[in-house]
């Protein structure tokens, strides 16, 4: 029986990635295409063959969707997420959980609609997760891999460079390496609009990292580097789907994982496709996942917002404390 898919926000997100993950589904039918704008919803069910929608309330009447990929704006993705798991539907949602401002500037008043996505999804005890594709990279599953298999021994620090583009990716990596952050401090420079930031992070397990985030990185570069040390040795993965190095503790030699060929964001859709993927068979399957769920986005959106309070504040800011509600 295919299971019965319904997406709210038919703008560029959703068609540059999102239903291209999803067309390679198996068993899986498209069944509405939802926006307040009507053209764009018109277009999008055309192609798809599916009715359209204009309101998440209707839609979810009307075409009684198995999930739901929310693919709105940053600022309107809490209300139909919410509508969604009020119903029962499980849903998916882009990144960040929550940004009135937009993506480059969560602010701490963000995280309360976080939170109220996140208890509406545990209250109606209906899945919530998010779409932190990068997980799916080659090489963030190798890494991952790696650091439960103990290769790398205990944790030690984490080092992550990144461009605001891959900021909230980023903070989720983190998060999936090494878990919780549990204390940060903060520094922020430059125009409001796009401020770079950097972070020194103390995590739950007593390893500490650093954070940076900027615009200051040029596109034809990597986006992004994460360095992940242990006991053992140490790694560093780039760029979206770019490469993983392995620097042993007691060798000499390094080992390199690479993709054929020189333009690693070539490989971006395959974490696109992992994620849909993941969720599908979760819902449909009930298959244990390596997708975030939203705890984990509300716990990136706390970090996020954390580091602009730290800064402000001149402190080191300990979240579940600033938090508190989010730890009920």
């Amino acid at each position: 029986m295919s299971l019965r898919l319904a997406l709210v926000g038919c703008g560029g997100v959703a068609r540059g990635s999102h239903l291209p993950g999803w067309e390679k589904v198996e068993d899986l039918e498209f069944v509405a295409m939802c926006d307040k704008d009507r053209a764009r919803a018109d277009e999008f069910a055309r192609k798809y063959d599916c009715p359209a929608y204009y309101d998440v309330a209707t839609m979810l009447a009307e075409a009684k969707p198995d999930l739901v990929d929310v693919c709105t704006r940053d600022p309107d993705h809490d209300t139909p997420t919410i509508q969604c798991l009020e119903a029962g539907v499980p849903a998916m949602v882009e990144k960040p959980m929550y940004a009135a401002a937009g993506q480059y500037n969560v602010a701490e008043a963000d995280v309360g609609h976080a939170l109220a996505m996140y208890r509406a999804a545990r209250d109606n005890n209906t899945p919530l997760f998010m779409n932190y594709n990068y997980r799916f990279s080659p090489y963030a599953q190798r890494l991952k891999e790696m650091i439960e298999a103990g290769e790398l021994g205990q944790p030690a620090y984490m080092h992550c460079v990144t461009h605001l583009a891959c900021w909230s990716h980023t903070i989720d990596l983190i998060r999936f390496f090494n878990g919780d952050v549990v204390e940060l401090a903060a520094r922020v420079s430059g125009p409001e609009e796009a401020r770079t930031r950097s972070a020194s992070l103390r995590f739950a397990n007593g390893s500490v990292g650093t954070l940076v985030g900027t615009t200051q990185r040029g596109w034809q570069h990597d986006l992004l580097r994460i360095e992940y040390a242990g006991t053992k040795g140490y790694t560093v993965m780039r760029d979206i789907a770019g490469g993983l190095e392995y620097y042993p503790g007691e060798q000499r030699e390094r080992t390199l994982w690479l993709r054929s060929h020189d333009a690693p964001r070539n490989g971006f859709q395959i974490t696109f496709d992992g994620s849909t993927a993941a969720f599908a068979a979760f819902v449909g399957q009930g298959k244990a996942s390596a997708a975030a769920t939203g705890l984990d986005g509300l716990r990136e959106m706390e970090i996020d917002a954390g580091i602009f309070v730290a800064a402000a504040e001149d402190k080191w800011l300990n979240l579940p404390e600033r938090f508190p509600d989010n730890y009920e």
